[in-house]
C-alpha cells in the first residue's frame, strides 16, 4: 500500500528568529495527514557550538547552548505539541542527525569536561530529547551522516562523495545521487532544491531529492549564496517501491495558508 511523506530539513532553530514556522507546518501535517514525516537533520543550529564564530568577539556575543537548546525544544514543541495535546493521530516521526547537531559531540570530543549527559549541567546530545520527539532517530555512523531505506527511498542529511565523507552536491545534484547510489535518494544539507527522475530505471523510476531547507531567515556568512536556497517542505504523494509524486510547497505558501 502507497504512503504519505512529508520531508524538510535544515530548520535551523536559531533564538536569534521566531519558531513560527513551526506552526505553519505543524498545520500541513495536521490538513495533510502523512504516515510519515522525515527531518532530515540540522533541525538545531546549535550556533553557540560555531568554532568559527570564536573568531569575532561580537558575533559570539549572546551566545548561549542553554538559549540553543531551550529554542530548538520550543520549535519542536510547537510543530508537534497541538497534535498531541488534540490525541489525534501521529505520524511515524523519523530523525536525522545533522552536522549541526553534530556540533554537540564535537565540542565534548574536543574537551570531554564540558560532558554533562545524564544532568542539567555541561553540554549533551541527549538534551535534544531525540527519543521523545522522534519514533525512530538517525545518529551520525562512523564519522557521516547516517543513510537510511524506507519504501524504497535513501534518505539521509547528505550522500558522502568519497572516503573523506564530503557532502556530494554540484550543478545536478539530483542525478548525482542517483548515479551514486542507484537507487531513489533523498537529503538535505546543500540548502538548495533538486530534483530529478529516472523514468526508465526498472522495475521502478528512482528519483534524487535535495530538499531544500526550512530557515528563519538568510545568513549574513553566506553572501549570495542565501539567493540559492529554497525554503519550504516537500510532500511525497503513492510513495511505494522508491517512486512518489512530488509536491513542493514554500514557507512563503505555508504562511500565506496558515499565518493567523
Amino acid at each position: 500500500m502507497s504512503k504519505t511523506y512529508i520531508v524538510f530539513t535544515c530548520s535551523h532553530s536559531d533564538p536569534s528568529v521566531g519558531n513560527e514556522r513551526f506552526d505553519w507546518l505543524g498545520k500541513l501535517i495536521r490538513d495533510i495527514k502523512p504516515d510519515v514525516v522525515v527531518d532530515l537533520g540540522d533541525f538545531d543550529d546549535m550556533r553557540s557550538l560555531n568554532s568559527y564564530d570564536t573568531q569575532y568577539p561580537k558575533a559570539i556575543s549572546g551566545q548561549s547552548y542553554a538559549k540553543d537548546i531551550e529554542h530548538g525544544q520550543e520549535a519542536r514543541d510547537r510543530l508537534w505539541g497541538p497534535i498531541r495535546r488534540l490525541k489525534k493521530k501521529m505520524p511515524y516521526r523519523i530523525g536525522f542527525e545533522g552536522n549541526h547537531e553534530n556540533r554537540i559531540k564535537k565540542a565534548i570530543a574536543k574537551d570531554p569536561r564540558i560532558d554533562g549527559k545524564g544532568s542539567n549541567y555541561g553540554i549533551s546530545f541527549s538534551h535534544l530529547q531525540t527519543d521523545y520527539w522522534y519514533d525512530e532517530y538517525h545518529e551520525y555512523t562512523n564519522s557521516a551522516p547516517a543513510l537510511a531505506d524506507y519504501d524504497g527511498i535513501t534518505f539521509g542529511h547528505f550522500v558522502s562523495s568519497g572516503a573523506r565523507c564530503d557532502a556530494l552536491s554540484g550543478k545536478h545534484h539530483g542525478h548525482a545521487l542517483v548515479e551514486r547510489l542507484s537507487c531513489s535518494v533523498t537529503v538535505g544539507h546543500s540548502h538548495e532544491l533538486h530534483y530529478y527522475r529516472k523514468a526508465i530505471a526498472r522495475p521502478n523510476p528512482i528519483s534524487g531529492l535535495v530538499c531544500g531547507c526550512f530557515k528563519g531567515k538568510e545568513e549574513t556568512w553566506a553572501g549570495q549564496s542565501n539567493a540559492e536556497w529554497t525554503n519550504g517542505v516537500a510532500i511525497k504523494r503513492m510513495v511505494e517501491g522508491g517512486d512518489y509524486d512530488l509536491q513542493w510547497v514554500s514557507l512563503k505558501a505555508l504562511k500565506k495558508e496558515y499565518a493567523e
